[in-house]
């Protein structure tokens, strides 16, 4: 298994008796939520595995630590190629991990040279975004293209935004999103939707998206959060949401959040967002 493109777990396995015995070698300590790791440490410990018989394509076993007998972790490996599989630690609350056969010369080590202070994230697969949401999306922003035309066509443009999130539903539902794009685009959507729960799936979105490495998502996290905060009476945080036509902001907390805050997430400062509504309110 590899972090940050580095050696991070090695399972060696070799059959006995029908089963198998081997070790997993692994950082010594570290935290992890599945996706990302921090506090490794630079120095490694080695657990021995013993297993249980296969079962299909399924191997179950328990890891036992180098000095503590009573410290043991159970896993499921499943494999899916035959040169990769997928470990879950049993009972965790996240995905199992991809393992790569190692195929070079050489054993492999694992990498050394962690650094404890940073967080290292599980690099995600590439996966194609979805064709139909990206379709879903630019009729989505077509529609609003124009204000005179929007409010021309509002009770149209209304319906359709309707049928839009119903299919985006469908689509998440039957797991035909799966790239970090497809959900911010989902975020988006919904974003534009006609009730506070519809702001709030958005900003739910908006967190996939970000989990899984779209960085863009940042703003729409925030836009969401404060479109939800406006429709349930609530004083916004970030003051991402202006009026129809720009000119005024919704009641907003300015304090809340600071500027350094409000730049992390791609929203403009305060003085920028007024500069905004200036330039505004004089056309």
């Amino acid at each position: 298994m590899t972090v940050d493109g580095r050696p991070f777990m090695i399972l060696r396995l070799e059959p006995e008796d029908g089963r198998y015995a081997g070790t997993l070698t692994r950082p010594r300590q570290m935290t992890s939520d599945g996706r990302n790791f921090s506090g490794i440490s630079k120095e490694t410990t080695t657990e021995r595995v013993t297993t249980d018989a296969p079962h299909e394509r399924t191997l179950r076993f328990e890891s036992t630590a180098e000095k503590d007998s009573n410290d043991k972790q159970e896993y499921e490996l499943s494999v899916t190629t035959a040169d990769e599989a997928r470990l879950k630690m049993v009972d965790a609350p996240f995905e199992p991990w991809s393992f790569t056969r190692h195929s070079g010369g050489g054993a492999p080590k694992v990498w050394s040279g962690w650094d404890p202070k940073r967080s290292y994230p599980l690099e995600e697969p590439y996966v194609e975004p979805n064709s139909e949401m990206g379709e879903i999306y630019r009729a989505d922003q077509a529609a609003r293209q124009s204000l005179e035309s929007f409010k021309a066509n509002a009770k149209q443009i209304e319906r359709d935004d309707s049928l839009r999130r119903e299919r985006t539903r469908a689509l998440l539902a039957t797991g035909e999103l799966r790239a970090g794009e497809d959900f911010r685009l989902a975020a988006m959507v919904f974003q534009h939707g006609s009730e506070p729960r519809d702001y709030l799936f958005a900003h739910t979105l908006a967190l996939v998206a970000l989990e899984k490495g779209d960085r863009s998502a940042s703003w729409i996290a925030a836009a969401s959060l404060d479109r939800y905060l406006t429709s349930i009476g609530q004083r916004q945080i970030f003051g991402a949401q202006f009026s129809l036509d720009g000119a005024t902001q919704p009641p907003f907390d300015t304090e809340l959040v600071s500027d350094a805050l409000r730049r992390e997430l791609g929203v403009p400062a305060l003085a920028d967002q007024q500069a905004q509504m200036r330039k505004l309110l004089r056309r």
